[in-house]
């Protein structure tokens, strides 16, 4: 039962006059203002007899009934009642379905009171609350985390009509977006964030009681050396969420978890600060974000959107949101069950990823082209799509989600060997990247103080851009060749040259060292193509090239240059996979 409906419980002896007194004073109850207008008759097992509303009081006092007479005489005995644990969209149908069945000529039903299975009061709700909650338009949003996830879903619901109000604790960030400027690079984000901004779109650092409806969380989970999530970010947002909580509201978790969090971690942590029950009082689920960087806006409008829920009501108001804006829906069979789906995505990729970075190091020693073997293993094949091999998948996602699925399994008694397996192998080829170029040099005997290497491509991958450096392949290699090697320089067509020289290095060194392609170019020993942007294909590679110091030593990570025309200038090298 709802704290909030205790003062208006009158028992069957009671009289009129204090079933005035109890609703004149239940507006004004505290800490929660109960409901207006109505007073439930109720035994001492608070199962319900009967309604008295200020109407019927004012009826019968005109009719000549006594003010100290019993409200057994006046209650509606029988009223319209709706089960709890149903959605609003739900309560709406079965009270529309009551009043055929019964004949009910007025249907002016002010107040619905909600009941449990044993007809138990447990709240009363205002059709206007009813109406509210079924429409989901008159929803407000509250997105708290505006990073990656967050803001993108944030700006594709306000394209839709929703009012949104966005949570960031990084006030620069917050300062950033009130300002219509982005803090990462998406394509279409920054037009779309102009358009919205202090209009529909709301940001803020802080959050404000009573102006939302559904809460989405998607915070940052990052793991530690062992792979294991730090829950430190989601925890608060959690707390911060469940204080401000009301009756009926919504919470959708977006943030990547290990299996079990939010019925193990989320539900105890919100019933304990908002003091209202998963499932009956508040609506929870979960519905993961499986968008590609660089494409988030596109795909949120065509990749099917996974739902579980806390139960069907949570799973219903979930679809009618994300349904707003794409029509693919799949639930799934519970909370558990949505957050291994996103975890089974991006662990498949990188161990799809694996393989053939395996491939590459198997070529390594036959001494063939991976890119060639795998290229001709696929023509006219349908039956695999072999993945090209890379300098090393990275990413924030495809880096810890392989290990959120690998602890989750240990939980549970099961050793998962392919995702960590295939973590290894991808982190293996950083080195094998690095070697190449130590090994060059040291054929070539040249010093490491007199050797300088460009990097092109520093974002962990350029299809689609991103402006990301989180677990970048490339900031990964230059780490390795900086316990050799000090005169490295790095050139990115998306990332601003004042966020690469912000950019964490190993032991204790910060910064990149940005520069343009033509001075990256001149006197280098050694350039490394880090990633795929499509702009590299563009590029005066011969007049580049000839900038370089012979010998020179050309890496093509991505296979995106024809081995003759680099080495067709003299004293250029070309390297790549198997080559």
């Amino acid at each position: 039962m709802r704290n909030r409906i205790k003062p208006i419980l009158i028992k069957p002896g009671g009289t009129i006059r204090e079933a005035m007194a109890a609703i004149e004073l239940s507006p004004h109850s505290k800490p929660e203002p109960g409901p207006a207008g109505i007073a439930l008759v109720t035994d001492r097992r608070h199962k319900l007899l009967g309604i008295l509303t200020d109407g019927d009081i004012r009826k019968a006092i005109l009719g000549g009934v006594a003010i100290d007479s019993s409200v057994s005489g006046i209650m509606k005995k029988n009223p319209v009642t709706v089960k709890k644990g149903l959605s609003a969209f739900e309560m709406m149908r079965a009270i529309i379905r009551e009043i055929k069945e019964r004949n009910i000529v007025d249907h002016k039903l002010d107040k619905i009171v909600v009941v449990d299975d044993d007809n138990g009061v447990h709240d009363v709700l205002s059709f206007f609350e009813l109406w509210k909650n079924t429409e989901i338009h008159a929803r407000n949003v509250y997105i708290v985390g505006l990073g990656y996830v967050g803001l993108t879903l944030a700006l594709t619901l306000c394209e839709v009509g929703f009012k949104v109000h966005g949570i960031d604790i990084d006030k620069k960030v917050v300062a950033s977006l009130r300002r219509g400027r982005p803090h990462f690079h998406e394509v279409g984000l920054e037009p779309l964030l102009k358009h919205h901004i202090n209009k529909n779109f709301f940001v803020q650092s802080d959050f404000k009681n009573g102006e939302s409806d559904i809460y989405i969380i998607a915070v940052n989970t990052p793991v530690n050396e062992k792979g294991e999530v730090v829950f430190d970010y989601l925890k608060k947002a959690i707390t911060s969420v469940a204080k401000i909580l009301k009756p009926h509201d919504l919470i959708i978790l977006r943030s990547t978890v290990p299996v079990g969090t939010c019925r193990n971690i989320a539900i105890p942590l919100i019933e304990k600060n908002s003091k209202l029950k998963a499932g009956e009082d508040f609506y929870l689920s979960f519905a993961p974000e499986r968008t590609v960087e660089g494409r988030a806006l596109e795909e949120l409008r065509i990749l099917p959107q996974v739902i579980g829920g806390i139960n069907e009501a949570s799973v219903d108001l979930t679809t009618r949101l994300f349904k707003t804006i794409n029509h693919l829906i799949v639930p799934v069979q519970n909370l558990e069950a949505a957050e291994v789906v996103k975890l089974l995505n991006n662990s498949f990729r990188d161990v799809s990823f694996a393989y053939a970075n395996e491939v590459a190091q198997a070529c390594e020693k036959f001494g063939v082209n991976a890119f060639e073997v795998i290229e001709a293993a696929n023509r006219g094949y349908p039956r695999n799509k072999i993945p090209s091999p890379s300098p090393g998948v990275g990413g924030l996602c495809l880096v810890k989600d392989p290990w959120i699925l690998v602890n989750s399994a240990k939980q549970v008694g099961f050793n998962a060997k392919l995702p960590a397996l295939g973590r290894k192998i991808n982190t293996d080829m950083i080195k094998l990247v690095a070697d190449k170029v130590l090994t060059f040099a040291a054929k070539n005997k040249i010093k490491p103080n007199a050797l300088k290497i460009f990097v092109l491509g520093v974002a962990f991958k350029g299809e689609p851009e991103t402006s990301d450096m989180r677990f970048s392949p490339a900031v990964d290699i230059i780490k390795e060749l900086q316990q050799k090697f000090k005169n490295i320089v790095v050139y990115d067509p998306v990332i601003k040259a004042s966020e690469l020289k912000k950019a964490r290095l190993s032991d204790g060194q910060t910064g990149l060292k940005p520069v343009s392609l033509a001075d990256g170019f001149e006197k280098s020993n050694c350039v490394l193509v880090l990633n795929n942007h499509h702009s590299f294909r563009e590029l005066d590679i011969y007049n580049l090239l000839m900038k370089m110091k012979k010998p020179g030593y050309f890496f093509d990570g991505w296979n995106l240059f024809p081995r003759e025309a680099i080495e067709g200038v003299k004293g250029i090298k070309y390297g790549t996979f198997g080559v």
